[in-house]
C-alpha cells in the first residue's frame, strides 16, 4: 500500500564536524532550558522552526540516538564517577522531541524510530501512516549527532557528522502528480538519513506531492 501526501515544508541541515548556526537562543530564550540541551534537540529545535511546526503529532528518528551523553555515561562508569543526572535524562532516544514539547507545551502524540540505516525510511512510513489515520499535519524529524571523542577510529560510514532534516505532510486529497521517492547514493552523508534527504531535495525542487510506500 502506498500513500500521496503533501509536504507541507521541508528543510535540511549537515555540516562535517558540528552545524553551527542552529539559532538557539532565539528558539529557546529561556537560558536554563537551552543548556540541557543535547545536539540533537537543537538540530530538531531548528528544523521544526524552520518548517514553522509549533505544535502537534511528531514521528523522530535517529540511528544512533544522543551519542554525547552516552559517552557521557559510559565514561563516568570507566572513571568510577557519579554520573549526571542530565546525561542520564539525555541519554534516552525521545530526548529530541521531549525538548520541543517542553518548549512549546505541545501535549501531542511522539513516536520515536531507531531502525539503523532504515530509519529515515521507515520514519516517513509512520509519518505518513499517521497523517492517514489522524486526518492532521504530521512533523517527521530524523537527525544524527557522532561528533564524539575518538570518533575517527570507527566512522566509516558519513564524512558529516551532523545531519538532520524535517518535513511536514499531509494526506493529499489525491494522488493525481505525486512522484515517487527514489533514493540515490550518497557516501557523505550518513544512509539513516538519506530518504528525508531526498524527500527536502524534491520539495526544494517543487516536488510537493510524492507517493511513501507504507
Amino acid at each position: 500500500m502506498r500513500v500521496a501526501v503533501n509536504i507541507v515544508s521541508a528543510k535540511k541541515v549537515a555540516a562535517k564536524e558540528k552545524i553551527e548556526d542552529l539559532d538557539e537562543k532565539r528558539i529557546v530564550p529561556k537560558m536554563m532550558l537551552r543548556r540541557r540541551l543535547t545536539r540533537n534537540a537543537k538540530i530538531m529545535l531548528y528544523l521544526a522552526d524552520a518548517c514553522s511546526f509549533k505544535g502537534g503529532k511528531i514521528i523522530y528518528g535517529s540511528a544512533f540516538g544522543e551519542l554525547h551523553a552516552t559517552v557521557g555515561i559510559t565514561n563516568a562508569i570507566a572513571e568510577g564517577t557519579p554520573i549526571s543526572p542530565t546525561l542520564f535524562q539525555n541519554s534516552v532516544y525521545n530526548s529530541a522531541p521531549s525538548y520541543f514539547s517542553l518548549l512549546n507545551e505541545d501535549r501531542d502524540e511522539i513516536i520515536t524510530i531507531s531502525s539503523g540505516m532504515q530509519t529515515s525510511k521507515d520514519a516517513l512510513k509512520s509519518a505518513a501512516l499517521q497523517a492517514l489515520v489522524s486526518k492532521e499535519r504530521v512533523l517527521c524529524v530524523v537527525s544524527e549527532s557522532l561528533n564524539i571523542e575518538r570518533i575517527e577510529e570507527v566512522n566509516d560510514c558519513s564524512e558529516y557528522l551532523e545531519a538532520g532534516a524535517a518535513v511536514v505532510l499531509e494526506v493529499a486529497e489525491e494522488s493525481t502528480g505525486a512522484k515517487e521517492i527514489s533514493v540515490g547514493k550518497n557516501e557523505t552523508i550518513i544512509a539513516s538519513v538519506h530518504d528525508i534527504f531526498t524527500l527536502v531535495d524534491m520539495f526544494e525542487s517543487g516536488d510537493c506531492k510524492v507517493f511513501i510506500e507504507l
